[in-house]
Formats: C-alpha cells, sequence, structure tokens
C-alpha cells in the first residue's frame, strides 16, 4: 500500500483542475481578438466604461477612444471569456497575476503581452498575428486560492487600417479585407490593373503575405500599330524633311513636311516635353507626335518616291500591363564549341536576326498610356569571321520608356546606317588612256545615310456592343484639310 501525502493530493487535484478547464477552453465559443500592435482593456468591474486603443507598430496614429456600450460578464468559476476588440470583460475580484502562452509550443508572450495597470485593469498587446491562450488569476475570498479564468486569444492585423487606406487611395470601389491567420485576402472588383496593384502594395505593408483575389471589371486593351521604315535621309535633308528631335533632350519632332516657301511645316506636331534623356545613346532620338492623316498616309507618300521603305508594319493587341512581343525576321545557327570531361562538345544556339520590338503598355487611371519598349532592335549578318567562319551580326538597339495619349505616335529615330557610294565618268577610250587619261576621267563619292525610324502607335480598344457595325479602314476617307495637307508635301519629279 502506497501512501500519499496529503500536500501532494492537493497539488494533482490542483493539476487535474487546470487539465479540465484547458480543455473546456478548446471547446468553448468565439475567442478574444487582439488586433495586432493594438491594446484592449479588460475591466474586472465593470469600472472602466471605455477602451483605449493604442497604435504601438510603426506608425504615428494617436491613441483614440471609444465608448463601449455591452460587456461579457464572465462567471466566478472556470470558463472562457468571449469578446472582439472594442469589448469590457467583466470579472468578480481584481486580478493577481497572468500568464499568455502558445498552445503548440508553450512559449510565452509570443502574439501577446499582459500588463496589469490596477488590481481592476488588464491591457493586452497583440504583437504578432496568430492564437494563443491566457489565463488570469483573479484574487480568492477569504482563505480561497486565487480562481483562474482561461481565455482563447486570437491576435488578427489590423483590417480597420487597411480598409480605411484602401478607402483613400480608391474612394469609388468595393475592396473587400479579410484575415486568415497571417495572411491578407482582397477581393471585389476595380476599375484597371493599377489600382489593382496599389491595393496589393497597401497590404503588403500589413501583413507578411497577400492573396490578391481582386478582378478587373473590364479588362483593358491596347492596340499597337507598329511601322518600321527605312529612310533616305541624305534626299529628304535635301527636302528638309527630318525626323530628328531639336536639342539634346526629347523635346519634340521637328515637323515631317516643308512647305512650297521653303519653311518646314505640315503634318506633325510638337511632342510634350518630359520624355526623358538620352546621354548614353549619341545617335538615337525619340519624340512623340500626333499625325491627323495618319502617319501611314505619309510613308506610302515617301515609298512612292524610292524615299522610304517599310519593312514591317505589324498590329499587336495585348492587355494592359501585360507584355507583348514581335520578330520579323530569321534565327541563325551559331556552333558553341563546349568542353565536358575532358571531351569538346559542339552544341548549337540560335540567335534571332531580324526586326525585334518588346512592349509592355499599361492604361493608366487618367487615360494615358504608359508604354515600355525594351528593346526595339534592328540586327543583320554583315559578314562572317575567316577562322571558323562565325557570322558577324550588326545590332541597332534601343529602349525607353514614355507616356502617350490615345492614338499618339512614339517615333524612335537616328539609327543610322552609311553607305559610300563611289561614281566615275570617263570619256571612252581616251579616259583609259595611262596617266594622261586621267584628263578624260572624273571621279566622286557619295555618302549615303540611311535612318531605321520605329513609328508606334498605341491605341485603347473598347469592345464593340452586339449589333454595332464595326468601322474597316476601307471605309476611312480623308477629309479635305488632310488632302490639303498632304498636298504641299514636296515630292514631285
Amino acid at each position: 500500500m502506497i501512501i500519499v501525502p496529503t500536500k501532494k493530493l492537493l497539488l494533482l487535484a490542483w493539476a487535474l483542475l487546470l487539465t479540465c478547464a484547458l480543455a473546456t477552453t478548446a471547446t468553448a465559443g468565439v475567442p478574444l481578438e487582439v488586433g495586432l500592435y493594438k491594446s484592449i482593456l479588460v475591466d474586472f468591474k465593470g469600472q472602466n466604461k471605455k477602451i483605449v486603443l493604442v497604435t504601438l507598430a510603426n506608425t504615428k496614429k494617436e491613441a483614440k477612444e471609444r465608448d463601449v456600450d455591452e460587456t461579457v460578464a464572465v462567471p466566478n468559476s472556470v470558463a472562457t471569456a468571449t469578446a472582439t476588440d472594442g469589448s469590457t470583460i467583466v470579472l468578480p475580484a481584481s486580478v493577481t497575476r497572468t500568464r499568455s502562452s502558445e498552445a503548440d509550443t508553450g512559449n510565452t508572450n509570443k502574439f501577446v503581452v499582459p500588463e496589469i495597470l490596477s488590481e481592476y485593469v488588464l491591457k493586452l498587446d497583440g504583437t504578432a498575428i496568430g492564437s494563443t491562450s491566457m489565463i488570469i488569476w483573479t484574487k480568492g475570498e477569504g482563505d480561497e486560492r486565487p480562481a483562474p479564468t482561461f481565455f482563447d486569444l486570437k491576435v488578427t492585423g489590423d483590417r480597420e487600417a487597411i480598409e480605411n487606406q484602401l478607402k483613400e487611395m480608391a474612394p469609388k470601389e468595393t475592396i473587400v479585407v479579410q484575415y486568415a491567420s497571417d495572411t491578407v485576402v482582397l477581393s471585389g472588383n476595380v476599375a484597371n490593373d493599377q489600382t489593382k496593384t496599389k491595393a496589393f502594395e497597401i497590404a503588403k505593408a500589413f501583413a507578411p503575405k497577400v492573396i490578391n483575389n481582386m478582378t478587373v471589371n473590364v479588362p483593358q486593351q491596347v492596340l499597337l500599330q507598329v511601322k518600321v521604315a527605312q529612310v533616305d535621309k541624305s534626299s529628304l535633308k535635301k527636302l528638309g524633311i527630318s525626323f530628328l528631335i531639336k536639342g539634346s533632350t526629347a523635346e519634340g519632332f521637328s515637323n515631317l513636311v516643308a512647305g512650297p516657301d521653303g519653311a518646314v511645316t505640315g503634318i506633325g506636331t510638337g511632342a510634350a516635353t518630359g520624355i526623358g534623356d538620352f546621354p548614353s545613346l549619341d545617335s538615337f532620338q525619340a519624340g512623340v507626335s500626333y499625325f491627323p492623316a495618319g502617319i501611314g498616309a505619309v510613308l506610302s507618300a515617301l515609298s512612292s518616291k524610292g524615299l522610304a521603305k517599310v519593312l514591317a508594319e505589324p498590329n499587336l493587341l495585348v492587355r494592359s500591363s501585360q507584355e507583348g512581343y514581335f520578330l520579323a525576321g530569321s534565327k541563325i545557327p551559331i556552333a558553341i564549341l563546349e568542353s565536358t570531361g575532358g571531351q569538346a562538345t559542339t552544341s548549337i544556339r540560335y540567335e534571332p536576326v531580324g526586326i525585334k520590338l518588346k512592349f509592355k503598355p499599361e492604361v493608366l487611371e487618367n487615360g494615358m498610356i504608359s508604354l515600355k519598349i525594351n528593346p526595339a532592335e534592328v540586327s543583320s549578318i554583315q559578314g562572317f569571321l575567316p577562322v571558323n567562319g562565325y557570322p558577324i551580326i550588326d545590332t541597332r538597339t534601343v529602349e525607353t520608356s514614355v507616356e502617350l495619349k490615345d492614338g499618339e505616335s512614339l517615333i524612335l529615330a537616328g539609327l543610322l546606317q552609311e553607305d559610300e557610294i563611289k561614281n566615275m565618268s570617263k570619256i571612252p577610250l581616251l579616259g583609259d588612256i595611262p596617266i594622261l587619261g586621267a584628263l578624260f576621267r572624273s571621279s566622286s563619292s557619295d555618302i549615303k545615310e540611311k535612318e531605321l525610324v520605329f513609328f508606334i502607335t498605341p491605341k485603347i480598344v473598347q469592345p464593340t456592343a452586339p449589333g454595332v457595325k464595326v468601322e474597316m479602314p476601307t471605309d476611312k476617307k480623308l477629309t479635305p484639310e488632310q488632302e490639303k495637307e498632304l498636298s504641299w508635301m514636296p515630292l514631285g519629279e
């Protein structure tokens, strides 16, 4: 027979009581919610009728007070108190000590830091998102031991602060904010991708994980009309026509046609300032212009006189904030020598050669189109190495980012190529006489400059309603004003 001292029996009974109480807590109702980086005051006798929310995070909000109308009474026995941020919990006796611990690991004060402000008021500070438990001991009557009360504590994020910032950023949108453990879930409909991205960044500042389930009401699409042309710059200079920019910064293009009086006037209008500098690309120029008759009419007139050649004119449709890609050319195989385990092996890599364009348009809230070109590239084979026969690829590349109005044209010019042409004229027979023949012949050299120009025109595409007739390109005719502008082009024989 084993005799257990009375003191040990009392301790064993007390441990069993705590175990039963914890089991009761696990199955009780809604846990007490504490906002992350906020404090709630727990009133034990109903004396404190105001709850002070104190911001402990990196923000500089002032502490705010809010009246509390309802209280949740807790009986003088082992039970689970349920309340939400902004409620008052009433206990029948003054608090003596507290302890919070994580259910799985037993770590204390990981999610909530309790602070006894007085024997009747307890402050709980939420420090991390998660769930924990708390035991509060209140003073017993007479010689009674302190009575424990058990709480389930759930620390959530500051949803109210997120909602306020989202409302300030997009007052006309309906964005729903929900917390799931340490993750913020955003849902609802917004007008454009830019608002969706901004909402995600705001939520990211409040929680380590964000799930963005928001949808755009009507996905906006952008049609990119691209024309790549090679123009005879030398001949255009003689006509007073230039694609170049005035000055070192991209402030505007000089107009594209010359009037009969020799003054440069006509189709193109100057660009707005603020497009940007290009100090590292001395030969590259960029600008924005608007053509009432369309850039196609200008290039057609130049092509008919042999002053320009359109190399490619793709039309690319892409969703806002998505990348588009265009390649017109071929892929040249290049042999690559590699050494594997002391043995030389040859692999083939295909290098694209031709006209390449990668772009990313984004429709902004003000209706402007942000267009990122990365890159616009033209490459060609100039020859082959004499040793191994590898091709020599000549590449001209430009990258830029601009903002355009719907229908404005981005012009990338200044990608130059020079060809030297030698001419010789002589009198038959006499010009072939040694030494003296030089008197009967003459030679001249002419440098022919060719300029590669990208004309990129983004347009916002709106879906047509059912039954609406779609306008075809052949249905559009030039207005008398546009015909008059084109008639001024001095492109006669």
